[in-house]
């Protein structure tokens, strides 16, 4: 089971018991804290789910980006090919000619060019993915710590683990303009102060969770075509696509 499939069980295992402990409740407070929660959790998923698609359409644009060059250098490598084995041929009948020989020679230098170039450019694709693809486990590690969590201190730790996922993600990945747009210290105050602010565990669930999500959008960000360029433009943006994906699930949850 890879680290992203444990997650996704362990928010539906939050899933199924937040929907528990809404059927047990009579205080009408608390009631409206765990559906909050299950919105959260069940936004969780979603999140987590567009992540790993966004890394495998950004793997996709950068592979379709040097497909095309690969196929021109593959065609001239084969072209070279065939007429250096012609040559060869023509060697055989002449094997004291040099202007064969040169000839050969430069093809075989020719080819030679090109084989470096597609390894550069396997190399260079190997580059721009290891860190998206690195991150994947640890993420799914810090959203499995977060649907696991039954404190409020865990619940601080479990988000504070996603944002250095996400620090780290934008100081390795390449391309981006912004690599240290990532606050740690203003994040970890953020989420600091939804949990004083929460009157029980179930409303620190929903308020912390409102940010560990906002967290994977900016990952997702990061892959995506249009990065943010700077901290204020991340976080709006995260906020901004969590809230409608919140009242999204909201809208469907009300109407079961």
């Amino acid at each position: 089971m890879t680290s992203i499939e444990k997650a996704e069980n362990a928010l539906q295992k939050r899933i199924e018991q937040l929907k528990t402990e809404l059927r047990d409740s009579a205080v009408e407070t608390t009631r409206q804290f765990l559906v909050q929660s299950i919105v959260v959790s069940v936004g969780f998923k979603e999140a987590l789910s567009a992540y790993v698609t966004a890394i495998g359409d950004y793997a996709k644009r950068r592979y379709d980006s040097i497909k095309e060059t690969n196929t021109a250098l593959i065609e001239q490598h084969a072209g070279l090919m065939k007429s250096g084995n012609e040559l060869l041929d023509q060697l055989k009948a002449n094997p004291k000619d040099g202007f064969l020989l040169k000839k050969i020679e430069a093809a075989q230098q020719e080819m030679a060019a090109i084989q470096n170039e597609l390894r550069r450019g396997a190399n260079a694709l190997q580059r721009d993915l290891t860190p998206s693809m690195g991150a994947v486990d640890k993420v799914g590690a810090s959203v499995k710590r977060f649907a696991e969590a039954d404190q409020r201190d865990a619940l601080k730790r479990a988000v504070a683990a996603l944002v250095e996922n996400v620090r780290e993600l934008y100081l390795t990945h390449p391309g981006l303009h912004s690599r240290g747009i990532i606050d740690v210290s203003s994040w970890a105050k953020s989420v600091s102060s939804e949990v004083t602010q929460s009157t029980d565990f179930f409303e620190a669930y929903a308020r912390t969770g409102f940010q560990a999500i906002s967290a994977l959008d900016v990952l997702i960000m990061a892959v995506s075509q249009n990065p943010p360029l700077r901290a204020d433009e991340a976080i709006a943006r995260a906020s901004e696509s969590v809230s409608a994906r919140l009242k999204a699930i909201g809208a469907r949850f009300s109407e079961t």
